[in-house]
């Protein structure tokens, strides 16, 4: 049966953890769905039994600690195969991202081994696609991936089972097919309301929107709710984050370079724009672009003629441009730091996306919202006490939206009743704020907190890993809480 999954030769530094110990290896085989790992302490090689659920821990490429729970699936006499179990799609498309950039587009299929020169754009033997440039095929891949799987197991299911696979697309997957795309935005206060109506305004027209805010109050979802709604709702909708792609890439990354156009560049490839043709782009973070790539940016959304790196002359392109930022762009212009042609050209409408601080009373419908939502998810009846709402009320909320869905989402695993408490959710005690009334209850949670950090500690024998894993924070910031709490 072919693989389900490209991979790419790589070495990476990492750590398994198996509970009982923490082994030293390297990664030498990467795919997104598991890893071949050579254990570098020889008297761990061959000793740990196969189906052994295990923490694989490494740092991929400068992006930060990725972690992924699996399960060894293949031993010999140098190291093991682990099977991911659960990644998220962040931590997919950012494997994705690194297994497509380092591709060798030449030899055999990485699927079932087919021998050719060229890789052609489909596999002749498997049936496959081999051109992983296209910002569409991660989910091309995925909905094959799961098509194989439930293809290869169809014919063990019997009727009550068939009859609950259907049920469950029915009921939990296609019913969301006719909901409005707006109703992944929550809130009632007036703010939000003006957002909404903003989305719907400008969605049917070709208008060029700069939608400004701070980190986490959800730019790109505007931007795919916009999309949705428009006449390019069947077309791309292709998404870059101008500030995560070094200076010197982002140039060729937007609109493509010729082969042989600076050291590296082996072969033709097309950029952004192109990929975005008759759909929408949305360039995030666009307050962060080079001052020379500024220029290069308002001449296309003068003419939206895409030129490569690398040629004279271009092709045209029928593309909507969707722009973010987190900064004042009005602060930046006066510094030099971007142009103020290129700001009044992407300013045709602009959306303000509040944050949440300034929504009232949204802060407790969005968490309440997360909380059942993810509770139906894992099939889990949760609810917040009393203190846990009055400290979701007086939080501050740095990381807005994106840092609410976080919270809610490890209070549901931190909880062990039906009741999700403020220590459940972990929040930094020191951003509450300390109105009247309100410094009894910091001590309380302050106390809270402490405790469930002694709990966890004690749970998995004062393993500081394992006890920031099931705390849902990293190492540092554990230690930081164990400081201030005076825990040894």
């Amino acid at each position: 049966m072919p693989r389900q999954s490209p991979r790419i030769k790589a070495i990476l530094p990492a750590k398994l953890d198996t509970s009982s110990s923490k082994i030293e290896t390297e990664i030498i085989d990467l795919g997104l769905d598991g890893a071949y790992l050579k254990v570098l302490p020889p008297a761990f090689r061959d000793k740990i039994p196969l189906n052994t659920k295990v923490l694989l821990q490494y740092d991929l490429f400068g992006q930060g600690l990725f972690e992924h729970r699996g399960n060894i699936v293949r031993k010999d006499g140098l190291g093991y195969g682990v099977q991911f179990a659960g990644i998220d799609r962040m931590t997919k498309n950012k494997l994705w991202q690194l297994i497509a950039g380092n591709f060798d587009n030449t030899g055999s299929c990485p699927f079932c081994g087919e021998s050719y020169g060229l890789l052609p754009p489909v596999c002749k033997s498997c049936g496959w696609q081999l051109d992983f440039n296209p910002p569409g095929y991660l989910d091309y891949h995925e909905r094959t991936c799961l098509l194989n799987r439930v293809n290869g197991n169809l014919a063990k299911f019997d009727l009550d089972q068939l009859q609950k696979v259907s049920g469950f697309i029915d009921t939990d997957i296609l019913k969301l097919k006719g909901n409005d795309d707006l109703d992944q935005f929550v809130g009632t206060g007036k703010a939000m309301l003006d957002v909404f109506a903003n989305i719907r305004k400008v969605a049917p027209t070709d208008l060029t929107v700069l939608i400004l805010g701070e980190s986490g109050t959800g730019k790109e979802l505007t931007a795919q709710a916009i999309h949705e709604r428009s006449p390019r709702k069947d077309k791309p909708f292709v998404a870059i984050n101008c500030a995560a792609i070094p200076d010197n890439l982002l140039e060729a990354e937007l609109f493509g370079h010729e082969k042989g156009a600076f050291t590296g560049a082996h072969t033709t490839k097309k950029g952004k724009f192109e990929y975005a043709d008759n759909g929408t782009i949305f360039l995030d973070e666009i307050g962060d672009m080079p001052s020379n790539l500024q220029a290069k940016l308002l001449r296309f959304l003068q003419d939206k003629i895409v030129e490569r790196v690398g040629t004279v002359g271009g092709k045209k392109v029928n593309v909507r441009v969707i722009a973010a930022t987190n900064r004042d762009l009005s602060v930046a212009i006066a510094e030099g730091k971007f142009r103020s042609d290129l700001y009044y050209r992407l300013d045709e409408f602009a959306i303000n996306l509040p944050p949440v601080r300034e929504r009232g009373e949204d802060t407790l419908i969005l968490a309440k919202y997360f909380l059942n939502k993810f509770s139906r998810e894992g099939g889990l009846a949760k609810t917040f006490t009393k203190e846990a709402i009055d400290v979701i009320n007086n939080y501050d909320w740095p990381g807005n939206v994106r840092e609410i869905i976080n919270k809610v989402r490890r209070s549901i695993v931190m909880a062990t009743g039906r009741y999700v408490t403020p220590a459940d959710l972990m929040l930094d005690v020191a951003k509450v704020e300390d109105g009247a009334g309100n410094s009894d209850l910091s001590s309380a949670v302050a106390v809270l907190e402490k405790e469930k950090i002694k709990e966890v500690f004690k749970s998995c024998n004062y393993n500081i890993s394992t006890a920031a894993k099931l705390l849902g924070v990293s190492r540092p910031t554990l230690y930081r809480r164990m400081k201030i709490y005076g825990i040894e």
